[in-house]
């Protein structure tokens, strides 16, 4: 199936549902639409939740003497942050999680750098907090920066070459480009390729959003930007909202378009203007 027809197919699927762009509530003046249905909304940690968790990493880890590789070591602790994106936590849980992270610390030396990392994403790159800056240059070579895009709903996704699921969100891609070019709304990648692949393969499935060339940092570590944001698996996603804050870690399909749709009510709103018109 072609690029063009799966679009379309998802494009009608989407209108259907009510929240495409023939949908009546998205052509009405925005002072007197029609309230969208209840969005998404995360979950909020509970301190059982979080306590569980804790001790969930504990003996995955086990003790020091365990002879847990680094590499299970890094992936077990990435998977920990991971669960702990899906929902939100209050300040007094990141500071419990934070100062049980910084025990382990002392007590697995060994673990102390994919600990480091664990911990970095439970303090930056979890929902509510803004996106740390991101720099890098695009696979023409123009640098450019995160923060360019502040005021637009911004899905930052990651994605590599060997990576399957990444091409199952092409479609979806597709969709948001198609249905948004005229709203504040933006797709960024992050590509995990040769550069030469990457415009090939973003060519072949009709994406037209900026990317930056990421590469490898070595063998077993991705580039500097997806390092920097202690990615070990692919597809990552995180959408943010216009002011740069994280709303949502890793949404798929459905969910990824509700989401960014949810956020950019919420933008036009706040700017208190009519939704540009859409593509019919």
């Amino acid at each position: 199936m072609s690029p063009q027809r799966a679009s379309a197919i998802l494009l009608a699927t989407f209108v259907l549902l009510g929240a495409g762009p023939a949908s009546i509530a998205a052509r009405q003046d925005h002072r007197f639409s029609v309230p969208s249905p209840a969005g998404l909304v995360l979950p909020a940690f509970t301190d059982r939740e979080v306590a569980e968790l804790v001790t969930a990493l504990d003996a995955a880890l086990g003790s020091p003497q365990t002879s847990l590789s680094i590499d299970d070591a890094d992936h077990t602790l990435w998977s920990f942050a991971k669960r702990l994106q899906a929902g939100r936590l209050t300040p007094s849980q990141e500071s419990t999680v934070l100062a049980h992270l910084a025990g382990l610390a002392r007590s697995h030396a060994r673990y102390r750098d994919p600990i480091e990392r664990c911990s970095y994403m439970v303090r930056a790159l979890t929902v509510g907090k803004t996106a740390p800056e991101t720099t890098g240059s695009d696979l023409d070579g123009a640098a450019f920066r995160l923060s360019d895009y502040r005021g637009k709903v911004v899905v930052l996704t990651f994605s590599a070459e060997w990576c399957g699921i990444c091409r199952s969100q092409y479609p979806y891609y597709r969709l948001m480009q198609e249905l948004y070019v005229n709203w504040p709304f933006a797709i960024l990648g992050v590509e995990t390729a040769t550069r030469e692949s990457a415009i090939r393969l973003k060519t072949q499935h009709g994406l037209t959003y900026r990317s930056w060339w990421d590469g490898l940092k070595s063998e077993t570590r991705p580039g500097p930007i997806a390092s920097a944001w202690n990615v070990l698996g692919w597809p990552t996603t995180y959408v943010l909202d216009g002011e740069g804050v994280i709303r949502f870690v890793d949404l798929r399909d459905e969910d990824l378009l509700k989401g960014v749709r949810q956020l950019l009510v919420e933008q036009v709103s706040r700017a208190d203007v009519a939704p540009p018109p859409q593509r019919q």
